[in-house]
């Protein structure tokens, strides 16, 4: 692939997001009550096939009435604005049930990405089989919170342990290490040299060796956005979690799962 330069981009903005928190509506719970009270009044007065057919008549009535009620729910972060730069990857990625926010109805968007909470999203954004068995991180106890997707992880190939069977969960993921995790998971190979594909970014010399193939296979899918400078990389910054939501996103579109989303900071997006 000919390298073209990558664009410049503007240094304003900010990151962030949107969740969709879904609560229980006390109306079918009303209406099951109504139903039990109207079957006691008739019981008396009714032979036994008659209440079975009462009975079954009621329960589809309220299922076709649990239908019509609508679901109440808030879908913005609370520290996530619409014109933030990442705030339609997070919407979207919410929207599929992929992120979720913090109890404090927050999504923090510049916090550090933990190796935990990446696993726990790609977990929900792929479904990818394994090619390699489970094995058991002595710094991930079974009952750890992000147990399970942390092994989902590992047998898909998208993260690795240290050695010493170790995981380290709350360690922070540096940004090519992200895109390394992304390519592993999702089987991507390279393209053409990583010169040819990676070469552009002003900071390619900071890319790690071990990364440069996954990083480069990343890149040439259009997994990478730099925000707020489309030229540099930053292969060795901690990746915020708004950077990981939208790579996660365009890993997605570069699967065919999800529509494509504009954004000036998409490596060899579209113009």
């Amino acid at each position: 692939m000919p390298t073209r330069p990558f664009r410049a981009a503007e240094t304003t903005g900010r990151s962030s997001a949107q969740k969709d928190y879904s609560t229980d509506s006390p109306i079918p719970i009303k209406l099951c009550l109504m139903a039990q009270r109207s079957l006691m009044s008739i019981r008396s007065k009714l032979s036994s096939s008659t209440i079975l057919m009462a009975l079954s008549m009621t329960v589809g009535t309220l299922a076709a009435l649990v239908l019509q009620i609508p679901v109440q729910a808030q879908t913005t972060f609370s520290d996530v604005q619409p014109g933030d730069w990442a705030a339609g990857f997070i919407q979207a990625l919410a929207d599929r049930g992929v992120i979720r926010g913090f109890s404090d109805g927050s999504f923090r968007p510049n916090d550090p990405v933990t190796r935990a909470q990446f696993a726990v999203m790609v977990d929900q954004a792929f479904d990818r089989p394994a090619v390699r068995s489970a094995i058991r991180f002595k710094d991930v106890p079974s009952r750890y919170w992000a147990s399970s997707a942390i092994q989902a992880a590992y047998t898909e190939d998208f993260l690795s342990g240290y050695p010493g069977s170790v995981f380290n969960p709350a360690q922070a993921m540096p940004r090519a290490q992200v895109l390394v995790a992304l390519a592993s998971g999702l089987q991507l190979e390279p393209q053409g040299t990583n010169a040819s594909v990676i070469g552009g970014f002003r900071d390619y010399e900071s890319i790690p060796f071990y990364a440069q193939d996954g990083v480069s296979a990343a890149v040439f899918r259009k997994i990478a956005v730099n925000y707020p400078n489309i030229d540099f990389l930053n292969p060795n910054r901690a990746s915020t979690r708004a950077e990981v939501a939208a790579s996660i996103y365009q890993a997605l579109v570069a699967s065919g799962k999800a529509p494509k989303i504009a954004s000036p900071y998409i490596v060899f997006g579209d113009p």
